[in-house]
Order: C-alpha cells, then structure tokens, then sequence
C-alpha cells in the first residue's frame, strides 16, 4: 500500500498552524464560555432554516413520542429518506437518500457524534452497525450541498446520530416497557455535574421472543440487545481560552434468531409470520465497541476549533441458509415452488434430504471482525468586513480502517423437520482482509451580505485499499482521488419566508479490490422554507444525474463474488419532498399539533446493458431502479394537555420494485404498498412518573416488505406495549 506519512505530516502541520492562529486571536470580552460540545451538526430545528441545503432535525421529543427502538419509523419522519426493513424491529435498516441505494446503508455517510459509525466505512461499506435509537438524543440528516462536509459518500446526504447529552443538574431516569410477542425494554440513565466535571451512565436492553414461528419446531425467532455508555466531560473557562473535553465510550452486543429465509409468496398469503424449517440453525451474534475523545476550544468570538479522536470495533458471527450445494438458487426455488418441488419440500421440512448436492442444505457462518478508526479536526472562523460576513470552516480527517472475513460453510441434511450435519468437512468459502487508508479534506464559506448567503464549498479524499485472498494468495491495490465542489445558497425574503438552492457533485468510493468506476453525480435542489409561531413548512426540488452507479455483491447474492463491484451507467434521479407542521390551540387546556412528510421519486436508468450483479440483469433505457419507491411519507396528529398526550401517526409507502423495469409494476417482483398506523395514550402522573399505552400497527397491516435476498418477508404486527419512566 502506497506510503500515507506525506498525508498525515500535512494534517499535523495543518493541525498547529490553525492551533498557532488561534493563540492569536482576540479573547472574547465578555469572558462567558463560548463553546457547546461538538456532536450535531446542525443544533436545533430552528438553526435548519438558516441553511442553505436541505436538512432535517429530529429532537429528543420526537424520539420520545412512541417508544421507538426502530431507526425506519424515526426516518419516515423527514422527507427524502427511503428505509427498507428486514426483520420488523428495525435490527438491520436499509437506508438510502434521494436515489442513494438503501442496500445496507451503503451510499449514505452514517455518524456518531459527528465521526463515521459504521464498522468500515471504506473498506467494506455495506456493514450492519447503527446506534440503538433509545440511546440517542438527535438525529440530523443533511441532503444535497449541506452533505458535501460529511463523507465519504456524498453521492445521496449523511445522517448523524448524536449521543445522549450531560445534565447540568444531577438527574437520572428508569424507563421500563413490556408488550406483545415478549418484547421488553429495559433502559436507566444517571448524571450530572460537579463545578467543571461532568459525566453520565447509561445502560439498555431489549429483545422480545419474535412474531415467527419455524415449522415443525419450538425454534425462537427472537433477539436480545444489550449497550453500556459512559460520558465524561471537563470544560475550562479561563481568560485565555474555554476548553471542553469528553470522553465517550460505548459498548454492547446482539443475539438474533434471525434469517435472511422468506417465503415463496402464496405462503405469505396464508401465513406471513411462518418460517421453514431449513431457518432453524439461523443465528446472528455481534458485538461492539466504540470510543471517541472530543476537545472543543475557542479564544474568541469569532474563531474556535475542535478535535476528535475515534475507535470503532465490530465483530460479528452470522450463521444462515445460503442454499443448496448445487441446483437451483433459494431466489429461483421460491419463485416457483413447483418447478422446483424436491428443493421447496426439503426447505419446508415435508420432504428428507435425499445424499444429493442439491437436496444438501448449505449453512455457512460468516464471520467478520471490523475495525475503524482515526482523527479529525476543524477550524470555524467568523468574520465581518463591513455588511459582508465571512464564516469559513475546515476540516481534516485521517482514517484506516478494514474488515477480516472467515466464511465457513457447513452441510446439513433434513430430517424429520430437524437438520443434521452430514459430517462431511468443507473449506472456507471466503477468507480475506480488506483495508484501507483515507485523507479527507474540506472547506466551506458562507458569505453574507444583508438577506443573501452563498456558500462555497469542495471536498477532496485521497484513499488507498487493499484486498489480500488468503484462499487464493493474492493481493489487489487501488488508489483512489475524487473531488466534490459545491455551490448553495439562501435568500432570507423576510422573518419566515426563504428560498434555497444549490449544486453539488456528489461520490461514493468504490471498494478497495473493485476494479468499477467510483460512483459520481450532479445533484440540484431548489426549495423554499415557511415559518411562524405555529406553522412550518419546506418544500424542495431536486435532481441527480448519475455519471455511474455502482451495484454491490452481497454474500446472499450466489450468482457474483461476494462485495465485487458494477458499473451500472447514467442513472437520472427526480424528486419533490414536502415537509409541514402546524399547531393550534382548541382551548386553555388541549392543543392540536399536526406534522406531515413526503417524498416524490422517479429514477431511471439512461443506458441499456446487461450485468453480472442479479439485482440488475438485462437493463433497458428507461427502466426505473429497483428500492425507490414513487410515494413515501408519514402523518402525525398529537393532541397535548398538561398531563395527557394522545398521538397517532401514519408511516406509508407504495409499491416498490425490486428488479429493473418499466411499464406496470405488478408484472414485476416488488414489495407491497403499505399504511401503518401506531396509536400512543401518555400520562404523566407525577412530574417524575409518566405512563404510556402504545398500539402499534393498530389496524394489523401485512405487507411484504422486500424478496430481497431470499424470499417474501413481513412487517411487525399488531402490537401492544406498556411503558413506564421515572425521572429523578
């Protein structure tokens, strides 16, 4: 790999070159402490509306509003954001961003406290990490332009999910829930400071017995989550400089009964919640481990500076049906059960396992470890020059990270409804080391002149990757430089009405063996914002003309290598979202909140092709792409008292495809259209005791939520929950 101590010199240097300007800046006068910890990016609802890209802010209330522990029902929230599930509690979203594959999560830029999250954001992007949602106090997603500071995938917007913040006054919190198919969740909390130290201890768990049943067993279907957090923190305000460091670490693990197994579609029409019995061995265990140190620092007003240290592990054991040992694919044996009779049989238990390749079951652990970690740093400097205001931010960030795969199959026979090993010895099927080594640099300036700002931005990332197959003895290296300017801005028209726009190029890298392009577009956006006392609204416009769009292997695709990368061409992408909210009062006591959000998606392949990845195929112009669906968006009406809240919301989305296609989309393998509707009644009791009832999925709605990669799989049920939480 080639030699990174050029890079990492020029970021030291950079580091105490900004270090030395800030010894000369001016002190503020005033000497109250100027600076807040550095996890968000945006702040606040109300800082959205000075920016000129579209971004969303969902605040601790928002999270708070149904208990959630699934990050899609949090997303369904802004406008532009698609999240296919996989399992109905949210273990494993899918996320995408304006046309951004949600595959994974694998073209968006996920962050913690403002650094990436995800286990190898470079090396291997299409990971399975996300924060547990009761463990965080906002999540900011950024689009368009205002994306272009948060890498390294630009082509769609990052999300940031910010950590549970310190209490300036000693607290603690017990929330306790339980509800259907044995779900639990267990959460406490306790902090506070103490003149200039702070620190904060929190710890969750939650799991439930599963909503699935496996055929002719007493198998579970369930999952247990367990995470620990730790913050400390010490600030120092003097007449020199306000410092503040925090220190957060966080751990956990995962043990899921769960399987990429669906059903072949007529038997999710007559029982959606069935599992065969070939799932029984499925089992997924993780565990993590993350730290970062945060130092925040100003000597003035109008400059301060921050760095952060960060280390990420993610290891993980995925035991699961991948098929059979030869014969047809799981995709084509569910597709038609009947072309295929011995194979579905053996699936569904009803038939033995004949001593054959293709009635042996092939059951294979894939086992990862990840590691990420690195240092970044950034500069804010504001200014004024008569009417012309200048605020220009740097950064700088220096990452490594990789991921080992140790992917062990084994073979089974059915019998008699239960699996039984074969006894018969089979080599890894995967066994290699991927890593990477990343320089990242941006620059943003705002300049201000009475109600007109324009923001002028670019961001440029030096990576180099390695991939060593142990299997084979080989080794592939890949350099990689992309740059990314943008161009944005905002006219404040008066106190509640602006108009924003801008354009960007967007990238997303290709993978450190991969021999595809990298992954670039051209993104535009217009939009306007409204806003009062009572009522907010956003609408925007955007457009992203792909140059090339990757496509990913994933082990559970068995027609390509797993994480080999493709071309897929010009790919044009067209929206419209839609965001509004509105609070009125019905009398001294009650008041009406309502909220809504909506996105509008058309996206289209620009070329004819044929490929090698099975998501895609033979591709004709004009094609739509699959996991975009056209309607998305949720509705809220809360009604709020003193003491009561009684809230309802209404997540819903339409069809979606999920292979390339054109005309009407039933022709095609799609998941259904679908409209949730979740009912929550809250009491508070005391002004430290609050009770809650929530009815989720209220009207029992059964949707097949994606084929992809095995078969036909569900949304949660009907569910109902309890909940208690006591603040002291």
């Amino acid at each position: 790999m080639r030699s990174i101590n050029m890079k990492l010199s020029a970021a030291i240097a950079t580091f105490f070159l900004g270090n030395a300007l800030l010894v000369n800046a001016q002190v503020s006068s005033d000497g109250e402490p100027f600076l807040l910890e550095e996890i968000t990016i945006i702040g606040s609802k109300a800082d959205v509306n000075t920016m000129s890209g579209t971004a969303d802010f969902v605040s601790q209330e928002d999270l708070d509003r149904f208990d959630q522990i699934d990050l899609r029902k949090v997303l369904n929230q802004v406008p532009g954001v698609y999240i296919r599930e996989e399992d109905g509690y949210g273990l494993r979203p899918n996320i995408g961003i304006r046309g951004a594959v949600a595959e994974r999560s694998q073209k968006i830029t996920i962050m913690r406290d403002e650094v990436l999250i995800t286990p190898a954001p470079y090396s291997a992007p299409a990971a399975y990490y996300v924060p547990n949602v009761s463990r965080i106090s906002s999540v900011e997603v950024l689009k368009g332009p205002a994306a272009v500071a948060h890498g390294p995938h630009t082509v769609g917007g990052a999300v940031n999910m910010a950590s549970l913040t310190i209490p300036s006054d000693t607290a603690g919190m017990l929330d306790i829930s339980a509800g259907s198919d044995g779900f639990y969740k267990a959460q406490a909390a306790y902090g506070g400071m103490s003149g200039n130290f702070g620190y904060f201890f929190d710890v969750l768990t939650y799991g439930a017995d599963g909503f699935k049943s496996v055929d002719g067993s007493n198998q579970p279907t369930g999952f247990e989550r367990t995470d620990f957090g730790m913050k400390l923190l010490y600030q120092r305000p003097d007449l020199r400089a306000d410092h503040l460091v925090t220190l957060l670490v966080e751990g956990g693990e995962e043990d899921a009964d769960e399987t990429y197994l669906g059903l072949a579609d007529a038997d999710f029409i007559a029982d959606p919640y069935r599992r065969y019995a070939a799932s029984q061995l499925a089992r997924f265990q993780s565990d993590h481990f993350n730290a970062l140190l945060n130092y925040s620092f100003s000597l003035s007003e109008s400059m301060r500076s921050n760095i952060k240290l960060y280390w990420n592990e993610f290891d993980r054991s995925w035991n699961k049906l991948d098929g059979f040992w030869a014969g047809p694919t799981l995709q084509k044996v569910l597709e038609a059960p009947q072309q295929y009779q011995r194979q579905y049989f053996v699936l569904t238990g009803q038939k033995d396992s004949a001593n054959r390749d293709d009635e042996i079951l092939d059951v294979t652990d894939n086992d990862r470890s990840y590691e990420s970690k690195g240092a970044q740093w950034s500069l804010n400097d504001e200014r004024s020059f008569g009417q012309l205001g200048v605020s220009t931010t740097v950064g700088l960030r220096f990452h490594q990270d990789q991921v080992e795969r140790n992917h062990q199959p084994r073979s089974y026979l059915m019998v008699n409804y239960g699996m039984e090993s074969d006894n018969v010895a089979r080599g890894l099927k995967t066994s290699n080391k991927a890593e990477t080594e990343a320089f990242a640099a941006y620059i943003v300036s705002r300049l201000s002149f009475s109600a007109v700002s324009v923001d002028l931005g670019v961001r440029y990332e030096d990576i180099d990757g390695e991939v060593s197959d142990f299997l084979t003895g080989t080794q592939t290296t890949r350099s990689q430089a992309l740059t990314a300017p943008s161009l944005s801005g905002i006219w404040i028209l008066n106190e509640q009405l602006s108009f924003f726009g801008g354009v960007y190029e967007g990238f997303s890298p290709a993978g450190p063996g991969s021999d595809a392009e990298h992954e670039e577009s051209t993104n535009y956006e217009l939009g306007a914002r409204y806003a009062n006392d009572r009522t907010s609204a956003s609408v925007a416009g955007f457009y992203s003309d792909y140059g090339n769009l990757i496509g990913r292997c994933r082990v559970s695709d068995s027609t390509c290598e797993p994480g080999s990368e493709f071309n897929g061409g010009e790919v044009e992408v067209s929206g419209v979202e839609i965001s509004a909210s509105h609070t009125m009062a019905l009398t001294a006591e009650w008041q009406l909140e309502l909220a809504a959000a909506y996105t509008y998606t058309q996206g289209e392949f620009a070329t004819t092709f044929f490929s090698g990845f099975p998501q895609w195929g033979l591709v004709k112009e004009g094609d739509e792409l699959p996991y975009i669906p056209e309607s998305i968006g949720n509705v809220r009406a809360s009604l709020l008292a003193s003491k009561w809240r009684l809230e309802g919301t209404v997540d819903f989305q339409s069809q979606m495809r999920e292979v390339p296609g054109a005309g009407s989309i039933d022709k095609d393998v799609h998941s259904d259209g679908f409209a949730v509707l979740d009912l929550s009644v809250s009491y508070a009791l005391t002004d430290q005791l609050t009770l809650q009832g929530l009815l989720l999925n209220a009207t029992d709605e059964v949707a097949i939520t994606s084929h992809r990669p095995f078969g036909a799989r569900p949304n949660r049920p009907r569910s109902l929950i309890g909940r208690i939480r006591y603040e002291f």
